[in-house]
């Protein structure tokens, strides 16, 4: 059974022009990564990037159709988690400031050499695996504080009623908690809602 750490990278192309295409390709599968998908438009990256899932994308900012890359990127982002690398053929501040704004962790000038785009692909997944990991912390810090102020709330209850120390009313819960094999939240808000009732 393969590991999470030796499964094969997964990348989508979305560019329109075939020798680009041909050397991002020829550079990313030197570097480990499967190339599932090549995308020549907007909508078609879109479409590309939810049916296949890949673990990375890499997006021509002028993407032709309807919907360009920048376009492309958002409406990507929207609906899945996946660092982006736009491609670009202008180095000016706008292109580069609407790539990122859009949510594209990283960008590369046209042409590109397998020397410039490996490290930039290895520099942009650090940079989005250290937000991912960062944005993780943060929401668990918010659950542990969530869970910490109903564990007050329901030992306050259980201190009131049962006319017991916080200390006796925090293992009570605890004991709850284990005798019902769940978390002490869902174990407060059990006690939370139990008081409301009656």
């Amino acid at each position: 059974m393969a590991t999470e750490a030796a499964k094969t990278p997964r990348a989508l192309i979305c560019e329109d022009v075939g020798v680009t295409v041909m050397q991002i390709r020829k550079a990313l599968q030197k570097a480990g990564y499967e190339v599932v998908g090549e995308a020549v438009e907007g909508r078609q990256a879109i479409d590309l990037a939810k049916e296949l899932q890949p673990d990375l994308i890499l997006m021509d900012i002028n993407m032709p159709g309807a919907t360009n890359g920048i376009e492309a990127t958002r409406e990507i982002l929207e609906m899945m988690t996946v660092p982006i690398i736009m491609l670009t053929a202008y180095s000016d501040d706008n292109s580069v400031d609407a790539a990122l704004d859009a949510g594209a962790c990283g960008y590369l000038v046209k042409p590109i050499t397998s020397e410039q785009l490996l490290p930039n692909i290895r520099t942009c997944i650090a940079r989005f695996q250290a937000l991912q990991d960062a944005l993780k912390e943060t929401s668990d810090l918010k659950d542990a504080l969530e869970t910490r102020k109903l564990v007050e709330r329901a030992k306050g209850i259980l201190v009131e009623r049962r006319k017991i120390s916080e200390a006796d009313a925090f293992r009570a819960m605890q004991k709850m908690s284990r005798d019902k094999c769940q978390s002490m939240k869902i174990t407060a808000q059990e006690i939370i809602k139990a008081s409301e009732i009656f």
